[in-house]
């Protein structure tokens, strides 16, 4: 089973803002046993959350839908609205998400960041999430909560889009109570300096046909020079295996071979 990610807003479809959430929700997905099958990002339409929160909710092989951002107090931020209709669920106000927001609102008084501590509309907007939610999540760092919700199977969490918000709820209530306990799958990569990736198609070619188990990837950095051959499976004898082949080519072409722990490569 494969988890998803539903990235929302219109700042990343235009450039202004980097999908580092994604990036980094991937990573954690990947060691905790719960690897992506997508990332998707949708514009702030309410049609269009939607219509991909079905999809991803439909997918048969999709066990748990990560959906990131809209979920502040601006009329831009439609996020809970979109999944009420997506759910066929009504808005509700969640009385504890209500209390925390007036508490912090007066915490912010208290140290003259604002003038008044009463509830505007704005601030009720992030109270009012779909009915039936299986947790609602506390946000230490910021205000708008974020949500889980049990769905014939399938997990939906909802998290604000704001890094160190989404890092935290993740880090502090996601991880622990509904990720903890999965298998990740066994990576083993070498990396080869001033390499020609084209001379590695015979034995990527025959690795998808004896190891269909492993999946292979080559990933040249023009920045390092460095060209990385990764490996990732279920199998560790199989993925070890693949590893070997892979090294014994890449000696009999003459490169000195580097093996490492997998790690991000900018291509």
């Amino acid at each position: 089973m494969a988890a998803t990610i539903i990235a929302i807003g219109d700042e990343l479809l235009a450039g202004y803002t980097l999908d580092s959430n994604s990036n980094w929700m991937a990573q954690r997905l990947r060691r905790l046993g719960h690897p992506l099958k997508r990332v998707t990002q949708v514009r702030d339409r309410e049609a269009e959350i939607v219509e991909q929160v079905r999809r991803d909710l439909a997918d048969p092989e999709v066990s748990e839908v990560f959906c990131s951002g809209g979920l502040g107090p601006t009329p831009d931020d439609r996020t809970f609205a979109a999944l009420a209709s997506a759910l066929g669920r009504e808005l509700v106000e969640e009385e504890s998400v209500r209390e925390r927001i007036e508490r912090r609102l007066e915490r912010m008084k208290e140290a003259g960041l604002v003038a008044e501590a009463e509830l505007n509309e704005g601030h009720l907007r992030m109270a009012r999430i779909p009915a039936g939610a299986t947790a609602v999540l506390r946000n230490r760092v910021g205000t708008a909560p974020g949500a889980v919700y049990e769905l014939e199977g399938t997990r939906l969490f909802v998290l604000p889009g704001v890094p160190p918000e989404l890092k935290d709820i993740f880090s502090e209530e996601v991880e622990p109570r509904y990720l903890a306990g999965g298998s990740a799958a066994t990576v083993r990569e070498i990396r080869l300096q001033f390499a020609v990736e084209g001379r590695f198609y015979p034995v990527l070619k025959e690795l998808e046909e004896t190891h269909p188990e492993v999946a292979v990837g080559s990933y040249p950095n023009f920045d390092s020079k460095e060209l990385v051959l990764r490996c990732t499976g279920a199998d560790p004898v199989r993925v070890a295996d693949a590893i070997a082949i892979l090294t014994r080519f890449a000696e009999s072409l003459g490169y000195p071979v580097r093996q490492s722990a997998a790690g991000t490569v900018g291509c």
